[in-house]
């Protein structure tokens, strides 16, 4: 009788071989998440009141005349271009991996801000918001980010570790880079042109 090949037992090994830096990836991930939701619940009231009054104000734009998507995706994309430049500057410096683990841990507390804060204001309701102006472009920008994170991590601890030949290593290194740029960019469409729409949809639950 012919075995069956086991898919995980492919992919196992290299999940393996990088958990360590995955798991230190996440755990900042997780920690900027965790000091995002201390600061979103223990926000004082009158800061609390003028963020809430720029949600009002922007969902009042959505559903008026809808968002600059042009924009939007330009913003985004130049955030992007920032956020990869960043990373390679300090993944070809030796010192660069703290800088990396605290990269994460920012990106944790900016992406969770927002959601802990609508819950915060508009309690159950935020959990739609999140679904569809949220959702649609994390499940691609934040694991490109995480696994960005962990390739740019094994660079700079390489440099430590072991002598390379950067001329051979860094455009690998850049291709990586490039590929998830990719992917970056296709969650700020995303952002840009799809959740804007959905956002509108759903805009009055959110105006008083």
């Amino acid at each position: 009788m012919r075995k069956r090949v086991h898919t995980p037992k492919f992919w196992l090994p290299y999940l393996q071989k990088d958990l360590y830096f995955y798991i230190c990836i996440l755990a900042s991930f997780t920690i900027g998440g965790i000091i995002a939701a201390v600061f979103a619940f223990t926000l004082p009231e009158l800061s609390c009141k003028e963020l809430l009054l720029y949600l009002e104000d922007f969902f009042r734009n959505i559903e008026g005349s809808g968002a600059d998507s042009a924009a939007l995706f330009r913003s985004g994309l130049l955030s992007n271009l920032k956020n990869f430049g960043f990373l390679f500057f300090f993944s070809v410096t030796v010192i660069g991996a703290p800088f990396i683990a605290a990269f994460s841990a920012f990106k944790g507390f900016i992406h969770c801000f927002t959601l802990f804060f609508m819950f915060r204001v508009y309690g159950i309701r935020a959990g739609l918001f999140f679904l569809l102006g949220m959702l649609p472009h994390y499940l691609l920008l934040i694991p490109c980010y995480l696994c960005l994170c962990v390739v740019c991590l094994k660079f700079s601890l390489s440099l430590i570790r072991e002598k390379q030949e950067l001329t051979k290593t860094i455009p690998r290194l850049l291709a990586t880079l490039a590929l998830f740029f990719v992917l970056a960019t296709m969650a700020t469409l995303l952002q840009a042109y799809i959740e804007p729409l959905l956002i509108r949809l759903i805009s009055g639950l959110y105006l008083p």
